[in-house]
C-alpha cells in the first residue's frame, strides 16, 4: 500500500509542476489563474504542490483553460488488447446478408 501511496504522491507532484510550469509559461500569476478556477491563492498553491485534496473536476478545469483537455481522454479509459487489434484489423470482412451465390 505504501508503494502506491509513493506511486499517487509522486504523480500528483508532477502534475502540480506541470501545471506551475504551463501558467509560467502564460506569464499568469497564481493570484489570476487561481480566480480563473474559482480557488483561491492558497488552494491554487497547494494544487500545484500535489495537494491531493484538489477536486478532480479543477484539475480538468485548469487543463482546459491551458489548452490540454484532450490527454486527459485517455485516462481511465480502457486498455486495448494489441493482438485483438490486429486481429480486427486484418480479418476479412463478411457481407451483411451472409455469402451471395454467383450467378451464371
Amino acid at each position: 500500500m505504501i508503494n502506491n501511496e509513493e506511486n499517487v504522491g509522486s504523480l500528483l507532484l508532477q502534475l502540480g509542476e506541470r501545471l506551475k510550469e504551463a501558467r509560467l509559461a502564460r506569464n499568469e500569476s497564481q493570484e489570476l489563474f487561481a480566480q480563473r478556477l474559482g480557488l483561491t491563492r492558497q488552494s491554487y498553491s497547494k494544487m500545484e504542490k500535489g495537494s491531493s485534496q484538489t477536486l478532480i473536476g479543477k484539475w480538468l478545469e485548469a487543463s482546459s483553460i491551458l489548452g490540454r483537455l484532450d490527454g486527459w481522454q485517455e485516462v481511465l479509459a480502457p486498455k486495448e488488447d494489441l493482438f485483438a487489434k490486429l486481429k480486427r484489423k486484418t480479418s476479412k470482412r463478411q457481407r451483411a446478408g451472409g455469402s451471395r451465390k454467383r450467378m451464371r
